[in-house]
């Protein structure tokens, strides 16, 4: 074996070791660095899911208020919306151009429209004048009042207030009216005004009626004695005649002055009714008279009561000097008693409507004028209304009047 076939016998096995070390080392190293990218994705793909998990976590989150904040808003809604439904006020509200974008159902009511048939539409298509006016004005109306004819024909009194609408950010973004259905409480003022004048008139009436009184019987117990000695004098009995007369006017005067006294009891609503009107017909054949009552009883002052249908009677009698139809009726209404007494006469013309319970207004030849003004005072004392409606076939006065317990 020569010198070169002894190195290379002994110098392969050592060269292959070396490379076989070299190998191995760098495998290990491949290994390593193989390893150290899977534990580097490994991390990646756990940082991954855990931004995953987060990004997930913070959605339900973000989902849950949402909800909470959409459920609020719907609580808020709901809670404006049954304020809107339960408030016994009428609210319009409208946008920019006018138009009507919400209307609750005492505005309905009030109004008598539907929100079907107002909403989206021009506040002039929907309200009348006045109330319409006001809202075209587009100012700012703190406190007013205004007689309004709805869409039913019937007229109120309405408190009213005009208010800007502005959106969060402080735009405005149109206007919100809201008002009252006040006629009760001008009915009622007007009442406390009537008592009082009354008050004031009877006062002043009551010393005069005194003053009067007094000279008149004096006056007549002269004419009774000149009427003994001369029976058939023509003009005694003229003066007579009227005598009695102003005696009968200054009664009524009396009458309509005297404090009012209110003695409530339960009364027979139909036996006063039969037994005031009956004397009072008794003598004209020629008027037909029907009663319709369908209330049993009434607690109020009997006297005060029947004086005033006492009035009624008459006027409705002395409206039919050729005959004609006299009906009087009773029910309740919304807890009140309406008597109504009405007659086929010739009416109450335009020109006189206001005057008619003006004491001492009267259009008759032998009237005082006295007695639709004391029908005005004794009603007024029971805490009732008395109105009339009129045409040239006829009258009816209507009395309204507390169901007292």
């Amino acid at each position: 074996m020569t010198s070169v076939e002894h190195i290379i016998t002994l110098g392969l096995p050592l060269l292959l070791f070396i490379l076989f070390i070299f190998v191995l080392v760098e495998m290990r190293k491949r290994t390593r660095r193989d390893n150290e990218k899977k534990e580097e994705l490994s991390l990646l793909v756990e940082s991954f899911h855990e931004v995953i998990g987060k990004l997930k976590k913070q959605e339900e989150e973000l989902r849950h208020l949402k909800s909470i904040a959409e459920q609020r808003a719907q609580d808020a809604t709901s809670y404006s919306e049954n304020i809107l439904k339960s408030v016994p006020s009428g609210v319009v509200s409208f946008d920019r151009d006018l138009r009507i974008t919400r209307l609750n159902p005492a505005a309905a009511e009030i109004l008598k429209v539907t929100e079907e048939e107002a909403m989206g539409r021009d506040v002039q298509e929907v309200l009348a004048a006045p109330l319409s006016d006001l809202v075209m004005k587009r100012q700012t109306i703190r406190r007013q009042e205004c007689l309004y004819k709805n869409a039913k024909g019937e007229e109120l009194w309405l408190g009213l207030s005009l208010s800007e609408l502005r959106d969060t950010s402080g735009q405005q973004i149109g206007f919100i009216l809201v008002f009252s259905d006040i006629t009760d409480v001008k009915a009622l003022e007007r009442q406390l005004r009537l008592k009082e004048h009354l008050t004031g008139l009877g006062e002043l009436s009551m010393g005069i009626a005194h003053e009067l009184k007094n000279p008149m019987a004096v006056i007549m117990g002269y004419i009774k004695m000149l009427l003994k000695r001369w029976p058939d004098s023509p003009e005694l009995r003229t003066i007579q005649k009227e005598l009695q007369l102003m005696d009968r006017i200054i009664n009524d005067f009396m009458t309509f002055a005297r404090p009012g006294k209110v003695t409530l009891q339960e009364v027979d609503l139909r036996g006063l009714i039969n037994e005031t009107l009956l004397p009072l017909v008794s003598e004209r054949k020629d008027i037909r008279t029907t009663i319709e009552c369908n209330v049993d009883s009434i607690r109020t002052d009997m006297t005060l009561l029947k004086q005033a249908l006492v009035n009624l009677i008459k006027n409705a009698i002395e409206a039919m000097p050729k005959g004609g139809d006299l009906r009087i009726s009773a029910h309740k209404n919304n807890g009140r008693v309406v008597l109504e007494v009405s007659d086929t006469g010739y009416g109450i013309s335009e020109d006189i409507r206001d005057k008619v319970f003006t004491p001492f207004f009267t259009k008759k030849e032998k009237g005082t004028g006295l007695g639709l003004a004391i029908v005005q005072r004794n009603v007024t004392l029971l805490d009732g209304t008395v109105d009339f409606e009129s045409s040239v076939n006829g009258t009816t006065f209507r009395i309204e009047l507390p169901q007292y317990k």
